[in-house]
């Protein structure tokens, strides 16, 4: 009878989970402010402590490198398109490099990268 009241442990796929511990990564990457640039290390291991440091490390370099190409991507498409850039371009191009990035974060990507554009390349 107690088993039944006992939580049930549920199987996490870890595709899954390293997809949502990647997507958390490049969201903290991304973010303005005090933390722009700067290592997500820390900030991970808050939401993740299970995480060891060589884990967060891999995940710090993984989520800078994809947030480096998505901007990188995005830029070089609006050079080219100027004004008629639009995600449907750039999605593709990023999924093909990091599969497991999702909707939000390539939407954020994009953004950043447009205003880059905006700023640095005088696109009107």
């Amino acid at each position: 009878m107690l088993r039944f009241w006992r939580k049930r442990q549920v199987q996490i796929d870890p595709e899954m989970l390293r997809a949502e511990q990647l997507n958390a990564g490049l969201a903290l990457a991304m973010e303005w402010g005090e933390n722009w640039l700067k290592p997500i290390q820390p900030r991970l291991r808050l939401r993740y402590p299970q995480l060891a440091q060589a884990e967060l490390d891999e995940f710090n370099r993984l989520c800078q490198e994809a947030m480096k190409f998505g901007h990188d991507t995005v830029y070089q498409l609006a050079m080219t398109a100027g004004n008629h850039t639009h995600i449907r371009d750039f999605e593709p191009l990023f999924k093909a490099r990091y599969p497991w990035a999702d909707n939000k974060n390539i939407t954020h990507l994009f953004s950043q990268g447009m205003y880059y554009a905006w700023k640095d390349g005088g696109l009107s």
